[in-house]
């Protein structure tokens, strides 16, 4: 699905490093990124901006701590942006995020078999990586924010991969975090999301008269990818349907992952293949082997879904019909018209919106009441 679209950025990414590296124009990219660091850099001087490697798990991973105000609440991203599996990394993206710099303290985390974690691996995949490793690396560096900062509490922010694994720390440890935001729900496997994504689109097209994209919708049928090997001309046929109802792209991906601040050419070139090293070592496993019907349960945190109507990771219908079967203190569920699987990228202020008018009220709450029945 959106995945076609990540292996096509990747691949430009690829040609991009080799003819930067060929024509001599390293250094225009090395200026790019001093403009970037300084259009980035936090300078209030009760802010955090620290990026660096924590040892985590006993592995060195990248973490990024950003914000304007470290008494601000803290954001602990889980999970990249553009795929639905494993190996996807946000923290290059710093324009999607700074907006919400000013109401809390951001932390972006690439994980094991991803971004500059990978990078720094040499390429190397751990021969335990799943889901129970990166739930463990994620209890704790959460358990290395809430000294560093320091912060008792931390909101979980889920996205693609990221969603599955940040709703299932929420239900497990919840005296560890005061709310969770999903950007997209992913609560059940992907043959039965694509039937969603083919359903959708079917329904969008017979409403419109458009029979080229019956047409290529029929010759995909309903599960495109699930075919082993995958039919080039069935993947042909979904790419162009889809494509005709795509939502919105944000314009400078490749652009923005080679001048951001502290990623070299290597760790750019190490997105694509973090991807598919760690969608091939897991991605499967977690599909098929995930309890995604535990995730329908009773959550002691408050909960909030924001994502885009057009979202083919994450369709609507299936995000609501999740939100519609957990219990949570409160919860919130906002569609953003015309977004897709990048409306990270794309509708920042819908989620700054949400993130300062309810979740962040929503923390103060719940922290004030900590802070009194605390000894």
């Amino acid at each position: 699905m959106t995945a076609l679209r990540v292996l096509k950025v990747a691949a430009v990414l690829t040609s991009v490093a080799v003819l930067l590296a060929a024509t001599g124009l390293l250094g225009a990219r090395a200026l790019a990124q001093d403009r970037n660091a300084d259009v980035f850099a936090i300078r209030d001087t009760k802010g955090i901006d620290e990026q660096q490697f924590v040892r985590i798990g006993g592995v060195e991973q990248w973490a990024t701590i950003r914000g304007r105000d470290r008494r601000n609440p803290v954001i602990l991203v889980l999970g990249g942006l553009g795929a639905d599996g494993p190996g996807t990394v946000a923290s290059p993206f710093l324009g999607a995020f700074q907006g919400w710099e000013t109401d809390f303290t951001v932390v972006q985390w690439d994980q094991r078999g991803a971004g500059k974690t990978f990078a720094r691996a040499g390429r190397a995949l751990d021969p335990d990586l799943g889901i129970a490793l990166i739930t463990s690396d994620a209890v704790e560096l959460t358990t290395y924010l809430q000294r560093r900062l320091p912060k008792p509490r931390l909101v979980l922010l889920g996205v693609g991969f990221g969603s599955t694994l940040a709703a299932r720390l929420a239900l497990d440890h919840p005296q560890a975090y005061s709310a969770y935001v999903a950007a997209g729900q992913i609560a059940d496997r992907r043959i039965v999301r694509q039937a969603a994504t083919q359903s959708h689109l079917l329904r969008l097209a017979t409403e419109r008269g458009d029979q080229a994209t019956v047409a290529d919708l029929t010759l995909a049928g309903p599960h495109p990818f699930a075919d082993t090997p995958r039919d080039p001309e069935k993947l042909a046929a979904f790419g162009r349907a889809s494509g005709r109802y795509h939502a919105r792209n944000p314009p400078h991906q490749e652009r923005d992952v080679l001048t951001a601040p502290n990623w070299s050419l290597a760790d750019a070139l190490a997105l694509r293949s973090g991807m598919s090293a760690s969608e091939a070592k897991f991605g499967r496993a977690w599909d098929e082997g995930f309890d995604f019907a535990a995730l329908r349960a009773t959550f002691r945190i408050p909960v909030a879904v924001v994502q885009g109507d057009l979202d083919l990771d994450a369709p609507v219908d299936l995000s609501r019909a999740w939100f519609d079967s957990i219990h949570a203190p409160a919860k919130v569920f906002v569609t953003i018209p015309g977004a897709g699987t990048h409306a990270l990228q794309t509708d920042s202020d819908a989620y700054i919106k949400v993130l300062r008018e309810t979740v962040r009220p929503w923390v103060l709450r719940r922290d004030a009441r900590w802070r009194v029945s605390a000894p």
